[in-house]
């Protein structure tokens, strides 16, 4: 194993690292500090800022953890994949251009004949196959430590072998990197959507790789994306 391989697995989750994880959340009390520590001394001198559509976006985009029980629509659905296209290139990141980044989603409230299935996202196509049934929403949220249930769970995952060799143990930071802008490019979509969603942190690495068909494949889990209708605000 390389060195990136021990810190994948030191920072791999299971069923026991969630209950840990809960422990140690509860029993965390952070410092109450009243200033940034990295703060000059010099005065501060402020910047223009732009108030156009993408600004706007940028201040919608919120973590939302509670979901209604209206479906998310097909067209909606397609929007939210489509911030990982690669029609013409996608619309983030990829060292080398390996694209090493692959989506797959739990479909468990969506207005699409795939409803209550689990899919592979084909980015080129931008259509996606079916792979088998989802499971039930208490062994998913059980796998996930997820809070309620969202309408599509996207799944990222890493196939980074190639990234890794080209660029040795410094590849494994390319690769969280592309995941972190494909899933902002994601949380940005869903906001412009209307839509409310969250990274999933505590996701058991292995239970998630074996739903998805995947355990015994060269791949890692990058990330986890709950997404769904929101409450309407009167």
């Amino acid at each position: 194993m390389t060195p990136f391989d021990d810190f994948w697995t030191a920072s791999a989750y299971s069923a026991l690292h969630q209950r840990r994880l809960g422990e140690r959340l509860r029993e965390f009390r952070p410092d109450q500090a009243t200033t940034d520590p990295f703060e000059l001394p010099s005065a501060p001198l402020a910047l223009g800022k732009p108030g156009d559509r993408l600004q706007r976006l940028f201040r919608a985009r919120r973590s939302t953890r509670e979901f209604s029980s209206e479906p998310m629509s097909a067209r909606q659905f397609g929007a939210v994949l489509a911030a990982l296209a690669d029609e013409d290139g996608r619309a983030y990141p990829s060292a080398g251009g390996f694209q090493p980044l692959r989506c797959y989603a739990f479909l468990r409230n969506v207005t699409h004949e795939l409803n209550g299935r689990v899919v592979r996202y084909d980015a080129r196509r931008h259509a996606v196959q079916d792979i088998g049934p989802s499971p039930d929403w208490p062994r998913l949220r059980e796998v996930l430590a997820a809070d309620a249930e969202p309408a599509l769970v996207l799944v990222l995952l890493l196939a980074d072998e190639p990234v890794l060799a080209k660029y040795g143990q410094r590849g494994g930071r390319f690769g969280l990197i592309e995941a972190g802008a494909a899933a902002q490019s994601v949380c940005l979509r869903m906001a412009q959507q209307r839509l409310g969603g969250y990274l999933l942190g505590g996701a058991a690495d292995g239970d998630v790789l074996a739903l998805l068909g995947m355990r015994d494949q060269p791949v890692r889990l990058a990330a986890v994306i709950a997404c769904g209708r929101t409450f309407t605000r009167r």
